[in-house]
C-alpha cells in the first residue's frame, strides 16, 4: 500500500512537538485543578473535550457524507476526514477524567438532586449508570464507524474493487443515521442536562452542524499545511480545480445552515417566552455573557457569510485557509458560551484554564491525528486525475 510519504516526512517534527507541548499544557492544568479550583478543571476540561471531539466527529461525518454522494470535493479532503475520524479512539480515552467528578459539572449528578421535583421527573434517564452506559455505546458506535469506513476505504483504494465502491453509499447513509441519532442523545448529555429545567429540540442538529463545519474548516487548514495532500500545488481562484473550489461553497452553506438553525432556536424559545427555556438565552445575555454571543454571531456567521460570497476567496485554498482558522476560532469561543454560563449564570467567567486545556487536548489530538495521516492510502492515479478533470460526469465520479 503506497502511503503519504511526503506527509510522513514533513509531519515528523510536528507531530513531535504536538505532542510535547499537549502533554506540557495538560499536566499545567491538571496540576493547577489540584492546587486550584477542581471544579473549574472539570468544567474547563468539558469545554476542550467537546472542542476536539467536535473536530474529530465532523470529520466522520463528512467522510460519510463523501460516500452517500460519491462527490469529487469529498474526495479532495478524504485522506485528512479519514485521519480525523481515525482519533475518536483517543476522545474515548480522554472522556474518561469526565467521569471521576460527574457532580462537579452536572447537577443532576449531585447528592440530594432528586429533590428537586424536576431532576426526580428526569432521573430515569438523567443517572450516573445510564449516563456511563450511553457514553459508552456512544463511543463504540462512533469509533467502529470509523474503523470500518477506513477499512473499507483502504480496501478500495488497494484493488479497485467493484463491490466495495457500490457498498459505500449504502454504509454512508447508514453511518450519517447512526452518527446523528447517537449525538443528539450526546449533546443532550453532555451539554444540555448542564441546566437540566432546559430543553431544545434543535440543539443536537445545532451542535452536529457545528461539528460537520469545524470538520471542513480544519481539513482545508491541513490541506495548506500539507500542500502534497491537495497533489502538491497551489492554485488561485482563476487555476483551482473544481473539487477544491467546492470546499468554498461547502463552508458556505455549512456556515448558513447553522446561523438557520441557531437563529430559529432562539426565535422559537423567545416567542414561546416559557420561563425555564428564555433563562438559558438570558443567563447568557447577562454580566458580559451578551459580548460574547455577539462574537459568535459575528464571526461564525455575518463575516464568514459576507467573505464567502467573493468567488476570488471561496476559491483560493490560500485565502480559505485563515477564514477556516477564524471559523475554527470561533467555533471553540461558541462551545465556551454554550457551556460554561451554565456554571456561571449572568455573570462572565474565563479562567486560565479555559485556554490551557484546549491546547493541551490538542496537543494529544493533533499528535495522533498526524501519526494516523501518515498511515493513509494516498490517492490513486485515477482519484488524482478526478480531482483535475474539468468538469463533472458520472464517470468521473469516484467514491
Amino acid at each position: 500500500m503506497r502511503t503519504n510519504q511526503d506527509v510522513s516526512i514533513s509531519s515528523t517534527r510536528l507531530q513531535r512537538i504536538a505532542l510535547i507541548v499537549g502533554l506540557l499544557f495538560l499536566v499545567i492544568g491538571i496540576v493547577g485543578g489540584v492546587l486550584g479550583n477542581l471544579e473549574r478543571f472539570f468544567q474547563s476540561y468539558l469545554l476542550a473535550f467537546m472542542f476536539w471531539l467536535g473536530i474529530g466527529l465532523g470529520s466522520l461525518a463528512f467522510l460519510l457524507l463523501h460516500y452517500l454522494t460519491g462527490s469529487r470535493w469529498g474526495l479532495a479532503v478524504r485522506r485528512i476526514t479519514e485521519a480525523g475520524a481515525g482519533t475518536l479512539w483517543l476522545l474515548a480515552i480522554l472522556f474518561i477524567p469526565l467521569l471521576f467528578d460527574l457532580p462537579a459539572i452536572f447537577q443532576w449528578a449531585r447528592p440530594g438532586a432528586t429533590a428537586d421535583p424536576v431532576i426526580q421527573l428526569k432521573s430515569p434517564y438523567l443517572n450516573v449508570p445510564s449516563f456511563i452506559v450511553r457514553a459508552v455505546i456512544y463511543f463504540a458506535i462512533w469509533i467502529a464507524l470509523a474503523l470500518i469506513t477506513n477499512r473499507r476505504s483502504a480496501r478500495w483504494s488497494e484493488t479497485e474493487d467493484p463491490q466495495a465502491r457500490s457498498g459505500m453509499q449504502g454504509w454512508g447513509a447508514f453511518g450519517l443515521i447512526l452518527y446523528g441519532l447517537t449525538m443528539t442523545f450526546a449533546s443532550v448529555d453532555w451539554m444540555m442536562s448542564l441546566e437540566p429545567y432546559w430543553h431544545s429540540a434543535i440543539f443536537g442538529l445545532i451542535t452536529i452542524m457545528g461539528q460537520v463545519m469545524s470538520g471542513l474548516c480544519f481539513a482545508v487548514i491541513v490541506l495548506i499545511l500539507f500542500p502534497g495532500l491537495g497533489l502538491g500545488r497551489r492554485w488561485n481562484f482563476r487555476t483551482t480545480p473544481v473539487p477544491y473550489q467546492d470546499l468554498g461553497a461547502l463552508m458556505l452553506a455549512l456556515v448558513m445552515a447553522w446561523a438557520y438553525l441557531a437563529y430559529f432556536q432562539l426565535l422559537i424559545i423567545w416567542a414561546g417566552n416559557l420561563p425555564r427555556e428564555v433563562a438559558w438565552y438570558y443567563n447568557r445575555s447577562r454580566g458580559g455573557w451578551l459580548g460574547v454571543g455577539a462574537f459568535v454571531g459575528l464571526f461564525q456567521f455575518c463575516a464568514p457569510f459576507l467573505i464567502l460570497l467573493s468567488k476570488r476567496i471561496r476559491h483560493n485554498l490560500r485565502l480559505l485557509a485563515p477564514l477556516s482558522a477564524l471559523i475554527l476560532v470561533t467555533y471553540l469561543v461558541n462551545l465556551y458560551w454554550q457551556i460554561i454560563p451554565a456554571f456561571h449564570p449572568g455573570q462572565f467567567s474565563l479562567h486560565w484554564l479555559d485556554i490551557v486545556l484546549p491546547i493541551g487536548l490538542g496537543g494529544l489530538w493533533f499528535a495522533t491525528f498526524l501519526a494516523v495521516l501518515k498511515r493513509r492510502p494516498a490517492l490513486r492515479e485515477e482519484e488524482q486525475k478526478a480531482l483535475l478533470a474539468p468538469e463533472y460526469g458520472s464517470e468521473q465520479s469516484v467514491s
